[in-house]
């Protein structure tokens, strides 16, 4: 797996801050059958696998990124989604991420992007500028 993520390039704290900072990356997941999507990535555990926790039920589980509708997500999958920094319009232009590394997010089909986390005031959003 190489080291696991903990800061964007700028040192911004990426995981498991969000309970005292509402700082992290948010994503959609279904943990134990549910689908959730006030969940933040509390460790990194593989390459594309990361430990999760539900905010809203302190619910947490072990999810793999997956390249899906959020409400097509099978037990054990997360959605994690950044957008391109020049378009606020994630509706449009989010892209769901299948790899995070560092310095580099790669989506599913296989453009990589440099990123960086930018605060929103309700949650942070992953910023991606292409390469």
């Amino acid at each position: 797996m190489g080291r696991p993520v903990k800061r964007d390039v700028n040192g911004i704290q990426v995981f498991g801050t969000y309970a005292s900072t509402n700082v992290g990356i948010r994503v959609v997941a279904n943990i134990g059958g549910t689908i959730r999507d006030d969940v933040y990535i509390l460790k990194q555990t593989g390459t594309r696998a990361y430990r999760v926790f539900d905010v809203s039920d302190s619910a947490t589980g072990l999810c793999r990124l997956a390249n899906k509708d959020s409400d097509k997500l099978s037990t054990g999958e997360m959605l994690m989604t950044g957008r391109v920094a020049a378009d606020s319009d994630q509706a449009t232009n989010g892209r769901r991420i299948r790899k995070l590394t560092k310095r580099i997010a790669t989506d599913f089909s296989g453009v990589r992007y440099k990123w960086y986390m930018a605060d929103d005031s309700g949650s942070d959003d992953i910023l991606l500028v292409a390469l």
